[in-house]
């Protein structure tokens, strides 16, 4: 793992506290970085196009069995789990939010994409 150095260059999600390079599938959050996988990089794509706006667990499964990529799918939550703990989601600062019998959504504002 790398520490303190962000990205040269890369398509980037960025919060307060939080920058995603899409292009390295690699997360700072508070001088820590991480390596998503490629199923948690398309999930935080796929959320992040409906920020917002619930998606069903189901939905998501299917998007992820459907990635041309082939990263595959897996159970969704145990991904969006691994998501939170890497984006410092907690109850002070929500990334990734739950609508109890719907899904999961990026919460509005949590990060926001950077050329």
């Amino acid at each position: 793992m790398k520490r303190g150095k962000n990205p040269a260059s890369g398509r980037r999600l960025q919060g307060v506290e939080l920058m995603v390079d899409l292009e390295r599938g690699e997360i700072w959050v508070k001088d820590n970085d991480n390596r998503l996988t490629p199923a948690e990089l398309r999930l935080l794509a796929i959320l992040y196009r409906r920020e917002g706006r619930p998606i069903t667990v189901e939905l998501l499964a299917e998007e992820l069995d459907r990635d041309p990529a082939g990263c595959g799918g897996g159970n969704p939550r145990f991904h969006i789990s691994n998501l939170r703990r890497k984006l410092g989601h907690g109850p002070d600062r929500p990334v990734i939010a739950t609508r109890t019998g719907i899904g999961y959504y990026l919460v509005p504002g949590a990060i926001n994409i950077k050329e």
